[in-house]
C-alpha cells in the first residue's frame, strides 16, 4: 500500500469518505479555521473562525515566506456562495518552498461549497396537478433544482412522441396547440440518438411550425466527413422530448422557471413536504476556479473531504443550445458545414482548474453539478484525484485535458501531463446530458486511470482522445485495474473502455473488469478511428453484446498497430469489420459460459482498494444482464412499461420452476421486484443453501416496483450465487439486483475474537468449507465467544447442523434476542450468515454469542461492515412533521452527537432523504416507545416496536434498517402510530 493510502486508511471516517491531506512537508506552518456562519476576516482561530473569503485572504498573506503547511480547516455546514471560489497562482494561492495550501474538513464534520439559493415560501398553485409556486425574483436563473438532496428534472413532456417531422428551419409539431402556449418561445426540442444528446430552444411558433435557434439547429444536423470522402450523417433531428414549459409540467419531481414572472413552479414526489423540505436552486455556473501560467502554475494545494454541489449552467437556453459532436465536445459557431471534430467546445467544469500542477483532491465529493464535475485542464500536471465520490453529474463527471485544434501540438506549458485518478467512484454521470461519460481524457501524457469504479452511466465509461484523425502529442496513457459495471444503458455505439487517435508513445488497457454492460451497439473494448499504439490485455468482460470489442475500420480511418491479446469474454468476440493487419488480435478467450480462475482473480483485484472500498458498496445490475441467466418455462420479457422499473424494464413468468440465477462478488445481495396481488410464493438459494420460502404480495393497487423481495448481509467476500425458483403458477418477477461490497472477514482465530466459558475446541484442515479452512466450537452452556470490531455492521459465520443452537447475541451489550441457527439433515452448510446487524453508528463495538444450552456453537468468522454515512438528528435532509416535536441537546446519555428530537404525538413523522442501497434509523429505546409505521419510497414496509422493558435504556439503535436498495435517491419515513414515544437520534446511510 502507498504512502498516500496508507495515510488514507488511518482517517476513514464517520462520514464514509476519507478526509486526507497529504503534506510534502514534516511540520504545519500555520492552521485557519473556517466557518460558514462567520464572517471575520482575520484571526481565524478554531474559537473565531474567519469566513472562507477571510481565510483564504489571510493563505495569501502568507504563502510568500511559508516555512511549512498551511491548513485552513472548515468546519462543517453549507458555505453559500453566489460568486466562484477562485483561486490563481498570481494571488499568491499557491504553495511555496515546497509545502501546501491544505483546505480541508474539520475532523468528523462535512463542509459543503454550494452555489445555490435555497427557496421558500411555496404555496399551491394548482391543486388538480399539486402544482407548488414560489416567488424567486426575475434576477434568479437555473436550469437545476434539487428538493431534499434529489435532482428535479426540468420539466418535459412525453418521450419520443410521434407526428413530428424536420424543416429547414427547425420542425413540424403534430398540431398548432404548441403555437398558443405563452411561454413557447425559450422552450427547447431534445434529439437524442447513437452516441450524442442534442437540444435547441424555440425562437417561434406559428400553426404546426416551429423554429429552432440558430446556429444550434444548423449545428446539430451538420454531416461528419473524413478526408478519405468517406460522410456519416448525423441522425436527422428526432423529437425525443420537448422540455422547459409550464405546458410540459406533469410529472412529480419536474419544475420550471418562468424567469419573466420571476415564478419557480414545482410538482412535489410523493413523501414531499415543500413546508419543511430542504429546496436548493443553483445559481452559480463556476463554483469554483483555478488557474496559473504556463511558466507560473497555480501550484500544491490540496482539498480534502470537502463537498462541491449546487452548479448551474445556461448556455443550451442560448441560440448556441446544446448541438453536439460527442462526449460533451460541441459545436458552436456560425457558418459550419461539417462537425469540427478537430475544433469542438468543451462543456466546461463547475469545478476547473487549468494551467496547475500538483495538485490534490481527496476524500472530495462532487455532486448536484450541472456540466463537467471536475475539469482539470489545459496546462495540469501531476494533479492527483484519489479517494474521492463522483455522482449526480450532468455531463461528464471528469475531464482532462481538452481536444481543440492548438491541444494537438500545445506548447509545453499547455500540455496536460502526469495525472493520477485513482481509488475514486464515479456513478450517475451524464444525468442532463445523456451523451455525457464517466471519465474523459483528452490530448494528455502519461495520465494514470487506476482502481477506479466506475458505473450506472447512460453512455461511455471511459472516453480518451477525440478528434477522429490526424495525430498529437497523447500518449502513455495507463487504464488499469477498474471496474466498470452498468454503462450504455441510454445510447449506443460507445463502450466501457473507448478510444480514438494514435497515441505518441505506448498506452495501456489491462486488468479491467467491465461487467453488466446494457449495449444495444458499440462494444465494452472500442478502438474507434485511428485509434493506435494500445496494449489491450488481460481483461474480462462480462458484456451484454454479442460483440465483445470492436477494432474500427471504418471510413478511411482504420485503427492500427494495437496489441489486443489474453482477454476473457463471455461474448463471441465478433469485430464489427476486420481489423487493419497492422494490429494482432490473437489469444483472446471468447464464448466463456463460466469464467477461469485467472478472469476471477482479474476482477476480484479490479475497482477500488480496500482502504476505500466505502465509497461505493452498493452496485444494481438490471435484469437483462448478462451475469443472470433465466432456465425453465414461461419466462417473458416486457420493457418500456412506465411502472417505475429500474431501468423500465422486467422479466417475468408465471410458471413453476421459472429460475432465474445470479451469480456475483460481494458480501450481500437483494432481489428487486414489483409486488402485485398475483406475486409469490418462491424459494430462495444461497450458493445453494435453501434460504426460504418468501411471498412478496400486495393486495391492492397501486402495486409497488423495485421492493426489496429479499436481501441477505454480511456474507464473506468472495463468489457467490442466489437462484430464485418459483414455487407455483403464482408471478415472479425480476427487476433488478443490488450486490454488497465494503466488507471484511475475520477469521476465527484473529486477535478480535475471545472465548469464554468452557469447552472449547479448534479444528482446522475440516475440508468442509469452513472461512479459513477452521472453527472454534463449543458443546456447554455459556460458552461465548465475543468479537470487538470498528465499523457500522458485523455478521457471524457459522456452519449449522442438527446440533446448533439456540444461543443469545448481544451487540455493545444489549441483548438482541435468541438465534437458533439449525440445519434438520446433512449435508450441513458452512459459512452461513446465522446473525448480522448493519447500520450501527460508526464506531467501535462488540458482538457476543452466548450458548444458550449444551448444544453445538460454531465460530467460524465474523464479517465486518466498513463505517456507514452519518446523518445527525438536526441534519438538512431530516424533515419533522406533526405536531409535538421536541429537541433535547447535552442529555448524557451517549446518543450520536448528544442530542435527539422527540414526539409523543400520534401522526407525529419525521423523514430522511438519502442518496445509497441502504439507510438505518438510530434512536433510544425504552420502555414508552413505539408503535411506528415504516414507508420507504412511499411503501408501507410494516410497523414495529422499539421498546426495551426496563432500564437502562439503551441508545444508539438500529431500529429499522434496510439494504439491498437500487442505487439512487431514496426517503425512509416514521410515523408515530399512537401517542406513545418516538425518538430520532440519526440515520446512516451507504452508497
Amino acid at each position: 500500500m502507498s504512502v498516500l493510502a496508507a495515510a488514507t486508511a488511518a482517517v476513514l471516517g464517520a462520514g464514509g469518505l476519507i478526509a486526507l491531506a497529504p503534506a510534502a512537508s514534516a511540520s504545519v506552518q500555520t492552521t485557519l479555521y473556517a466557518s460558514p456562519t462567520a464572517t471575520a476576516t482575520s484571526g481565524c482561530t478554531l474559537s473565531a473562525p474567519c469566513s472562507l473569503d477571510g481565510a483564504q485572504a489571510m493563505v495569501r498573506g502568507l504563502t510568500a515566506t511559508m516555512t511549512g503547511d498551511i491548513v485552513v480547516s472548515l468546519r462543517g455546514g453549507v458555505y453559500r456562495r453566489s460568486t466562484t471560489w477562485s483561486f490563481s497562482d498570481a494571488a499568491h494561492d499557491s504553495g511555496t518552498s515546497g509545502h501546501r495550501v491544505i483546505y480541508q474538513a474539520y475532523p468528523g464534520e462535512k463542509p459543503e461549497i454550494s452555489g445555490a439559493r435555497q427557496i421558500t415560501g411555496w404555496t399551491l398553485h394548482d391543486s388538480a396537478k399539486n402544482v407548488w409556486s414560489a416567488s424567486v425574483g426575475t434576477s434568479l436563473h437555473t436550469r437545476e433544482l434539487y428538493v431534499d438532496g434529489v435532482r428535479a428534472q426540468i420539466a418535459r413532456g412525453p418521450s419520443n412522441p410521434s407526428g413530428w417531422s424536420t424543416t429547414s428551419t427547425g420542425l413540424t409539431a403534430p398540431d398548432a396547440g404548441m403555437a398558443s402556449w405563452p411561454d413557447v418561445v425559450g422552450a427547447e426540442v431534445v434529439s437524442e440518438n447513437t452516441w450524442v444528446h442534442k437540444s435547441c430552444p424555440i425562437t417561434a411558433a406559428s400553426g404546426t411550425a416551429i423554429t429552432l435557434a440558430q446556429p444550434c439547429y444548423t449545428n446539430a444536423e451538420l454531416p461528419y466527413n473524413f478526408a478519405s470522402g468517406a460522410v456519416v450523417n448525423q441522425y436527422p433531428y428526432n423529437v425525443s422530448w420537448v422540455q422547459n414549459a409550464y405546458e410540459v409540467l406533469s410529472t412529480p419531481g419536474q419544475f420550471y422557471l418562468n424567469s419573466g414572472t420571476g415564478t419557480l413552479y414545482y410538482i412535489p414526489r410523493p413523501g414531499e413536504s415543500l413546508a419543511s423540505a430542504d429546496v436548493e436552486a443553483p445559481t452559480v455556473q463556476t463554483l469554483v476556479s483555478g488557474s496559473g501560467t504556463g511558466t507560473s502554475p497555480l501550484s500544491n494545494l490540496t482539498f480534502s473531504g470537502l463537498t462541491f454541489e449546487h452548479a448551474t449552467w445556461l448556455v443550451p437556453s442560448t441560440s448556441d443550445g446544446y448541438a453536439e459532436g460527442q462526449a460533451g465536445w460541441r459545436i458552436t459557431g456560425s457558418g459550419l458545414t461539417q462537425v469540427p471534430m478537430s475544433d469542438l467546445t468543451r462543456t466546461p467544469g463547475n469545478v476547473t482548474f487549468d494551467h496547475d500542477s500538483n495538485l490534490i483532491f481527496s476524500g472530495d465529493t462532487f455532486t448536484h453539478l450541472a456540466t463537467v464535475g471536475l475539469e482539470l485542464g489545459r496546462g495540469s500536471k501531476n494533479d492527483k484525484v484519489i479517494g474521492s465520490r463522483f455522482t449526480d453529474i450532468g455531463g461528464n463527471a471528469l475531464q482532462i485535458g481538452s481536444v481543440d485544434t492548438p491541444d494537438r501540438t500545445a506548447a509545453a506549458g499547455d500540455q496536460v501531463i502526469g495525472n493520477t485518478v485513482t481509488d475514486n467512484a464515479i456513478t450517475f454521470a451524464g444525468q442532463v446530458y445523456r451523451s455525457a461519460v464517466g471519465v474523459f481524457v483528452g490530448y494528455t501524457t502519461g495520465t494514470t486511470l487506476s482502481h477506479n469504479v466506475i458505473g450506472q452511466l447512460p453512455y461511455t465509461a471511459i472516453s480518451v482522445n477525440l478528434g477522429w484523425e490526424g495525430t498529437s502529442y497523447s500518449g502513455g496513457a495507463t487504464v488499469t485495474y477498474n471496474e466498470i459495471f452498468q454503462d450504455m444503458r441510454v445510447l449506443d455505439d460507445g463502450g466501457a473502455l473507448y478510444t480514438q487517435m494514435p497515441m505518441s508513445s505506448p498506452s495501456v488497457m489491462k486488468y479491467n473488469w467491465l461487467h453488466d454492460e446494457d449495449y444495444t451497439g458499440g462494444a465494452p473494448l472500442y478502438l474507434d478511428s485511428t485509434a493506435g499504439n494500445w496494449t489491450v490485455q488481460y481483461n474480462v468482460l462480462q458484456t451484454g453484446s454479442e460483440a465483445s470489442r470492436n477494432i474500427q475500420n471504418c471510413c478511411g480511418v482504420p485503427a492500427k498497430n494495437n496489441n489486443v491479446q489474453f482477454n476473457y469474454s463471455n461474448g463471441s468476440g465478433t469485430l464489427h469489420g476486420t481489423p487493419d493487419p497492422s494490429n494482432t488480435v490473437a489469444n483472446n478467450y471468447d464464448d466463456l459460459t463460466s469464467f477461469p480462475a485467472d478472469a476471477k482473480t482479474i476482477m476480484a483485484g479490479a475497482g477500488l482498494e480496500p482502504a476505500y472500498a466505502g465509497l461505493l458498496t452498493g452496485r444494481t445490475i438490471n435484469d437483462n444482464a448478462r451475469s443472470l441467466s433465466y432456465s425453465g418455462p414461461g419466462w417473458g420479457y416486457s420493457n418500456n412499461r412506465g411502472y417505475g422499473d429500474f431501468d423500465d424494464d422486467v422479466h417475468y413468468s408465471y410458471s413453476a420452476g421459472a429460475t432465474v440465477q445470479f451469480s456475483f462478488y460481494g458480501s450481500g445481495v437483494s432481489w428487486l421486484a414489483q409486488r402485485s396481488d398475483q406475486t409469490g410464493p418462491v424459494k430462495v438459494y444461497v450458493d445453494g443453501v435453501d434460504q426460504g420460502t418468501v411471498t412478496p404480495v400486495t393486495s391492492a393497487a397501486p402495486y409497488p416496483t423495485q421492493q426489496v423481495d429479499y436481501r441477505i448481509s454480511g456474507m464473506a467476500p468472495a463468489w457467490h450465487t442466489l437462484k430464485i425458483v418459483n414455487s407455483g403458477n403464482s408471478l415472479v418477477t425480476i427487476d433488478a439486483f443490488t450486490t454488497e461490497s465494503g466488507w471484511s472477514a475475520s477469521n476465527d482465530t484473529a486477535t478480535a475474537v475471545t472465548y469464554d466459558g468452557s469447552g472449547w475446541n479448534y479444528s482446522s484442515g475440516r475440508g468442509y468449507g469452513d472461512y479459513g479452512d477452521d472453527v472454534h466450537y463449543s458443546y456447554s452452556a455459556g460458552a461465548s465467544a465475543t468479537f470487538s470490531f470498528a465499523g457500522s455492521g458485523v455478521s457471524w459465520l457459522a456452519q449449522r447442523s442438527d446440533q446448533t443452537g439456540p444461543v443469545e447475541v448481544y451487540v455493545d451489550g444489549v441483548d438482541e434476542g435468541t438465534v437458533t441457527p439449525v440445519t434438520a439433515a446433512a449435508p450441513f452448510p458452512t459459512q452461513q450468515v446465522d446473525y448480522s446487524i448493519s447500520g450501527l453508528a460508526p464506531g467501535s463495538h462488540t458482538l457476543r454469542i452466548v450458548n444458550n444450552a449444551a448444544n453445538l456453537l460454531t465460530i467460524d468468522a465474523f464479517v465486518l461492515e466498513a463505517d456507514r454515512q452519518v446523518t445527525n438528528d438536526t441534519g438538512s435532509k431530516v424533515s419533522y412533521t406533526g405536531s409535538g416535536w421536541d429537541y433535547s441537546s447535552s442529555r448524557g446519555y451517549g446518543d450520536y452527537a448528544d442530542d435527539v428530537h422527540d414526539a409523543s404525538t400520534s401522526g407525529s413523522a419525521v423523514s430522511f432523504a438519502f442518496t445509497g442501497t441502504s439507510v438505518s434509523w438510530l434512536a433510544q429505546r425504552n420502555s414508552s416507545s413505539g408503535p411506528v409505521e415504516i414507508y420507504v419510497d412511499g411503501v408501507d414496509q410494516g410497523a414495529l416496536t422499539p421498546r426495551t422493558s426496563a432500564s437502562p435504556y439503551p441508545v444508539r439503535q438500529v431500529n429499522y434498517q434496510i439494504t439491498g436498495l437500487a442505487a439512487g435517491s431514496h426517503r425512509v419515513k416514521i410515523v408515530n402510530n399512537s401517542a406513545a414515544l418516538l425518538v430520532v437520534d440519526a440515520f446512516t446511510s451507504r452508497y
